[in-house]
């Protein structure tokens, strides 16, 4: 038999795998959809805007929990800011990202790619910034 505390922790346990399981699909999803091309790319932020509200969601449903079981939750909220704010840059920076993407993808020589990695040195973090 099994006792009310054991039933509780079961209960909880169920519960917090039932929010936890849609995070990680939603966090996958926009991993995956990083990868697609440029102006694709950007169907990421509706699964990582999902994702990070669904965390902060389970972050209060654990709030009254220990402080290690938050760990997860939480760096999984730090990971989706990162890729959202690397959606926002490559917003920002559209056009010299998406010739950088369109150089290499069409280079089928060294001398090409190496050109690519030229126009990537006088994107927007290379030296044409600097002297602007």
């Amino acid at each position: 038999m099994s006792t009310p505390d054991q039933r509780q922790d079961f209960a909880f346990a169920r519960e917090k795998a039932r929010r936890t399981f849609p995070v990680t699909l939603l966090v996958l999803l926009g991993i995956i959809a990083m990868y697609l091309p440029l102006p694709k790319r950007f169907v990421a932020v509706l699964p990582l805007v999902l994702a990070a509200a669904l965390t902060v969601r389970l972050l209060r449903f654990l709030s009254t929990r220990r402080g290690r079981e938050k760990v997860w939750p939480a760096i999984t909220l730090g990971i989706v800011g990162l890729m959202l704010s690397t959606l926002a840059m490559q917003a920002v920076y559209y056009d010299d990202i998406s010739a950088y993407e369109q150089c290499i993808s069409s280079a089928q020589t060294q001398q090409a790619r190496g050109a690519c990695e030229d126009l990537r040195e006088q994107g927007p973090f290379g030296a044409r910034l600097l002297l602007q």
